[in-house]
């Protein structure tokens, strides 16, 4: 019992802490879908759709964890601080966790690979919108779904006696020695619930999806849209804005040659018209964008 109570006060601290944590998050999910919703493009655009994804799954997920564990089950409240609720709302809470986290994390994955079809395979916005948007929302929105409502269905959400009812089997401390299905007296829940069905295989997949796929998609998006961009910069920095441009024609080498002795000045000529060029081009971008607003 003294150890229960020792868990139980770390309970506490641990979970204040994630409760104040998730509200902040709530909150700064909320003003980014605030700002999608109130700038000139709204939900216009892939980008901000992705965002708003994202947004929602990260809500969803800190809901859930901002509850200072109120919707534990009471069966557990010797070692779980502030346990008031009961296997249902254990479900629930459980269900918003499998939920909000796989979502939010594959709308990253998502926003990875839009960058990446921009940056390194110049793909048009409407070839996105129309070959890889569907996807892009799909996945993250049907595989959260998928492994929420198979573990549900499966009763593999239980209290993890932490802060959360993400464990796929039901064994708390009072049910050692006590054979699974069976009810010890003075509780409600069964022992060994979700012990008969496949909810620890289906949680194993879910953490695998979650733990590596995600963290591997992000990193491997990240390190090809990393190194396309510096091969287009030292290609800039020896060659100016042209090389960019397979099709365009490049300057003679001799001419090259001869500026790079002359103290490199004609690459730095180069790199100035090349930035020139490019602040030119934006601002007339914003100009007839800023016409077209009104």
């Amino acid at each position: 019992y003294a150890a229960n109570a020792e868990y139980r006060d770390h309970s506490k601290s641990l979970n204040i802490i994630q409760s104040s944590s998730a509200i902040v998050s709530t909150i700064s999910s909320s003003t980014l879908i605030w700002m999608i919703l109130r700038s000139p493009q709204r939900l216009t655009t892939t980008r901000h759709r992705i965002l708003f994804g994202m947004a929602v799954g990260d809500i969803i997920f800190s809901l859930s964890a901002a509850n200072y564990n109120a919707m534990i089950p009471s069966d557990v409240d010797y070692i779980s601080w502030n346990a008031q609720g009961n296997q249902a709302t254990c479900s629930m809470l459980g269900f918003l966790t499998v939920l909000g986290a796989p979502m939010s994390l594959f709308y990253s994955c998502s926003l990875n690979i839009y960058f990446l079809a921009m940056v390194k395979y110049n793909k048009t916005d409407h070839y996105i919108r129309t070959k890889m948007e569907p996807f892009l929302h799909g996945i993250p929105i049907g595989i959260s779904l998928m492994f929420a409502a198979a573990l549900l269905a499966t009763q593999g959400f239980n209290s993890d006696l932490g802060n959360g009812c993400i464990s796929p089997v039901y064994d708390p401390p009072h049910c050692i020695g006590i054979e699974d299905g069976q009810v010890r007296e003075g509780f409600e829940i069964p022992c060994g619930r979700g012990s008969d069905g496949p909810s620890e295989i289906i949680f194993f997949v879910a953490f695998t999806f979650v733990v590596f796929v995600s963290p591997t998609t992000i990193g491997v998006t990240l390190g090809m849209m990393y190194r396309h961009v510096s091969r287009q910069e030292r290609r800039m920095g020896r060659y100016g804005e042209g090389a960019l441009n397979h099709s365009a024609p490049q300057e003679n080498n001799n001419t090259t040659t001869a500026a790079s002795i002359d103290g490199g000045n004609g690459i730095i000529n180069n790199m100035m018209r090349s930035i020139v060029t490019s602040v030119k081009s934006a601002v007339g971008r914003l100009s007839s964008r800023s016409n077209s607003n009104q």
